[in-house]
């Protein structure tokens, strides 16, 4: 049993040094070539090894945005009072960390994380959303969810400071009206509950 243990073990700790070392080459030369074999080269492994662990490049990708995330401390909001103070600070740490952000940015589509995280960032926010989402119509409550989503994002931070040439502050002032707008719009198009005529 503890063989099996200490096997597990390694592969764990074999695993967090590719990404580490995934997420450094990325973090350092966010413009250079990204493969298992430059990773494999910089994590003093084999390209096999980053291959059994990460068989994809998605996979490998996958598990850099995990890092970024993890190290970061970016979170979804899970209450409708957290999602404007959370996206302050989720645009806080897209400036502390842009090259690395612009750089998985652009490896997101050999990734696919856009489904995987949009997932998890749709049900964040249909939480989030409940005490809005309630009564409306199905298609109602994912336009509501897709609205926020698309504001709680790096795609919406780069957006705002390469195709809105905003400085780091104002690109965030710029989310959270965006967001607050959003908000707003859905508090005042609440269905309203009938109430029983005499």
């Amino acid at each position: 049993m503890s063989d099996e243990r200490t096997r597990d073990r390694l592969r764990a700790d074999t695993a967090e040094r590719i990404l580490r070392a995934a997420f450094e080459r990325l973090r350092e030369h966010p413009e250079a070539p990204f493969s298992h074999e430059i990773v494999a080269e910089q994590a003093g492994v084999s390209a096999r090894t980053v291959y059994r662990h990460f068989p994809t490049q998605a996979e490998l990708v996958r598990g850099v945005w995990q890092q970024l995330r993890d190290r970061t401390g970016t979170t979804w909001p899970r209450t409708l009072e957290a999602i404007v103070p959370e996206l302050r600070a989720l645009f806080a740490q897209f400036e502390r960390n842009g090259a690395l952000t612009k750089a998985m940015l652009a490896a997101a589509p050999r990734a696919n994380y856009a489904e995987a995280g949009s997932a998890e960032g749709r049900a964040a926010f249909r939480e989030a959303l409940a005490p809005l989402l309630a009564g409306r119509p199905p298609a109602a409550q994912r336009q509501l969810v897709a609205q926020c989503l698309a504001i709680y994002s790096a795609p919406f931070w780069q957006l705002l400071r390469e195709r809105g040439q905003l400085c780091a502050g104002a690109a965030a002032d710029a989310a959270v009206a965006a967001m607050q707008a959003v908000l707003a719009a859905a508090r005042s198009s609440l269905p309203s509950m009938s109430t029983p005529t005499r």
